[in-house]
């Protein structure tokens, strides 16, 4: 007996090759799709005029504490997300109070009641009480540096404190998280030499892990730290993801070419590297973040962050002063009468150090051929804090398969959605996951594609799209005709050997 049986659709398989009209069963939490005129079944669907792939899987989710307070997690399964990495950026969810310290700068944290003291407990309390998809984590670099020196700012731990950082991260890699996070802008990563980099990662590599990096510079030294991340998966033999890339700041518009370029030297002679990207021409990041790396320092033309105008920085997330969110600096720079980076001062001393705003600051020329390119998948690095998120916390999927898909043929439909499945899956070493295959996972989209539309605006963000009408996780029925049913079939996504 097949719980549903979807019929006459468009299927998407996630390999990349082109769509074919079948039928797809679900039998418990598997697909079935051999022999189906043998099965009875509990609900037909009807997918004329429809199409299904893999439920998507964000390779960068910042989603690791809150999830634990809300396990719909909504912004995310009603774009079509059905499986999220987090712990990106070198933000971890272990050890627990060094985590909590570390995430506080992206969102409120005080609500979390729960604890736990190392990653198996993590993953236990997510499997005795399961959100609405799937989860996968990367070990956090900022919170095991944080946890471990007695100074985490200092440039090089002493051996007792690197042997305890190697420590968590081979608890990490036992209880099955899937790799390594540096976001090497932030506190207090950023701090830390590329050695101490290469002897963390160099334990991840008995359980196939990947080493996944926030670089160092994505401005003015961009090559640099292409060279950098590649050269500590050369040196520690792991996989490598290069997280977000992209180029900022005017100056460097069109640097994506060589950048890809070079990537694609380095997979040539033999290093699994990728990279990910979301797709919009701002990023999301902390004012404080900007501030440090010199983004409004006048009287230096480089920033391992790039250059913003006041007007191109709109404030999203403003703890203490909801009146703030949606303006932008520029705006506040008026109301203070003070040059822009006295006035980004001020909000931090006075208003908030944990203020998150969406930056301007990339090229749509750049977005597009980064895009494009065969070694780049899709991940959102979606933040919903504040009133006004940025929008890739609810619209990256759609807006890819309606703006650059449907819209503007930047890509095909099959390469997208190979971007968003099978690619994560097998770089992230995520078994029955990604494909539409016999016995695989039923994590499942159906998409109308002809009235999808992405909804999620920097005005609006908190806008679900039109035209995702049923998502499944692990065989069970998440998403009905767009509305949330929730229902809690998630599982966490370990490291397979």
């Amino acid at each position: 007996m097949l719980d549903f049986l979807i019929k006459k659709i468009s299927i998407i398989d996630g390999s990349g090759k082109k769509a074919f009209i079948g039928d797809i069963g679900i039998k418990d939490n598997k697909i079935i799709i051999k022999n189906l005129s043998d099965y009875e079944f509990k609900e037909i669907i009807n997918g004329e005029n429809k199409i299904i792939c893999p439920g998507f899987i964000d390779v960068h989710s910042h989603d690791d504490l809150s999830v634990i307070n809300d396990k719909k997690v909504s912004h995310n399964i009603k774009q079509g997300i059905t499986t999220m990495i987090v712990g990106n950026c070198g933000f971890g969810v272990s050890p627990h109070k060094s985590a909590k310290i570390q995430m506080s700068s992206l969102y409120n944290v005080d609500g979390i009641q729960k604890s736990w003291n190392n990653f198996s407990e993590y993953f236990d309390l997510l499997d005795n009480e399961p959100p609405s998809i799937n989860i996968g984590v990367l070990i956090g670099h900022h919170t095991i540096r944080r946890h471990s020196l007695d100074l985490a700012n200092k440039t090089s731990p002493t051996k007792e404190e690197l042997s305890t950082m190697i420590s968590i991260v081979e608890e990490g890699m036992e209880a099955g998280c899937l790799g390594l996070s540096t976001g090497l802008v932030y506190e207090p990563g950023r701090n830390a030499k590329t050695e101490e980099i290469i002897s963390l990662a160099k334990n991840i590599k008995k359980y196939n892990g990947v080493y996944v990096s926030h670089m160092r510079n994505e401005a003015d030294r961009l090559f640099d730290s292409i060279n950098e991340t590649a050269n500590i998966g050369i040196e520690s033999e792991v996989k490598v993801e290069i997280s977000h890339l992209k180029t900022v700041g005017k100056d460097f518009w069109g640097n994506s070419i060589k950048a890809l370029e070079m990537i694609e030297n380095y997979s040539d002679q033999g290093l699994n590297i990728n990279a990910d990207q979301y797709p919009y021409t701002a990023r999301s990041t902390m004012l404080k973040a900007l501030l440090i790396n010199g983004t409004f320092d006048q009287n230096n033309s480089s920033s391992p962050m790039g250059k913003s105008d006041s007007s191109e920085v709109l404030l999203c997330s403003v703890p203490g002063d909801k009146e703030l969110e949606g303006k932008t600096l520029e705006d506040i720079q008026y109301l203070y009468d003070l040059p822009t980076e006295e006035t980004v001062k001020k909000l931090l001393s006075e208003v908030s150090d944990k203020i998150l705003v969406a930056a301007f600051s990339m090229n749509e020329k750049d977005v597009q051929i980064i895009m494009k390119h065969p070694l780049v998948m899709i991940g959102t690095d979606g933040i919903d804090c504040g009133s006004k998120p940025h929008p890739r916390a609810w619209g990256t999927y759609p807006r890819i398969l309606e703006h650059y898909v449907k819209n503007n043929n930047v890509i095909t439909l099959e390469q997208a959605i190979n971007k968003m499945t099978l690619m994560p899956a097998e770089k992230f070493n995520i078994k029955n996951r990604g494909l539409i295959k016999e016995n695989y996972f039923a994590d499942l989209v159906i998409i109308d594609l002809s009235n999808l539309k992405d909804n999620s605006t920097f005005t609006n963000p908190k806008n679900p799209p039109d035209g995702i009408d049923y998502i499944f996780v692990n065989g069970k029925k998440s998403i009905e005709k767009g509305k949330e049913l929730n229902v809690f079939s998630g599982m966490t996504v370990k490291n397979n050997v």
